[in-house]
């Protein structure tokens, strides 16, 4: 007796093209070579003689807080870092970490309300302590207002920045870099 053929199921060939991803766009600013550290932890400090009178340093000089009693409220306060920068890229960044309301003695006239404001920045070795005032021409800084600063020039940059947020500013004297 003869055996019954089994179905065989006949298998195609597809050949589908390749899909290819398209390219991930190049990085046109790439991190800078490894280098070696030039500060140590702790070198970068602010020095008393380089600060306004209204400026108390606390937490062993990482933080600064300006004066706000008996009139302070109204000075601008002030203070330098003690380390310059000549090459390469640098990165710091500050954050407002205390915002007070400042109430004045109802009188009959009232008087200038007191503002709060940063302003962040660099400025060369002999340029005074308070950035962006219009003969400051040794100083470039931003302010919390959202305003760049330079001499007589101010300019809206950005958004207002205020308590708990944190602003970066980075300083790119590197040539070679975009």
């Amino acid at each position: 007796m003869a055996s019954k053929p089994e179905d065989v199921e006949m298998a195609v060939e597809t050949t589908e093209p390749e899909k290819k991803e398209p390219e991930a766009p190049k990085e046109l600013e790439t991190d800078a070579a490894d280098v070696k550290q030039v500060l140590k932890a702790g070198q970068c400090t602010f020095n008393t003689e380089d600060t306004t009178l209204n400026v108390m340093p606390t937490v062993n000089g990482k933080l600064l807080m300006a004066l706000s009693d008996g009139g302070f409220q109204y000075l601008l306060a002030g203070a330098k870092a003690s380390v310059g920068v000549k090459a390469g890229r640098y990165m710091f960044e500050v954050m407002i970490a205390e915002a007070k309301t400042m109430t004045e003695p109802q009188g009959r006239v009232p008087g200038p309300k007191p503002k709060q404001l940063v302003r962040v920045g660099l400025a060369t070795a002999d340029a005074g302590l308070i950035m962006g005032t219009v003969d400051n021409t040794e100083s470039v800084c931003f302010d919390s207002n959202g305003l760049f600063l330079h001499g007589k020039k101010r300019e809206q940059v950005s958004r207002k920045f205020g308590h708990s947020q944190v602003v970066a500013l980075l300083v790119n004297l590197d040539g070679k870099s975009p």
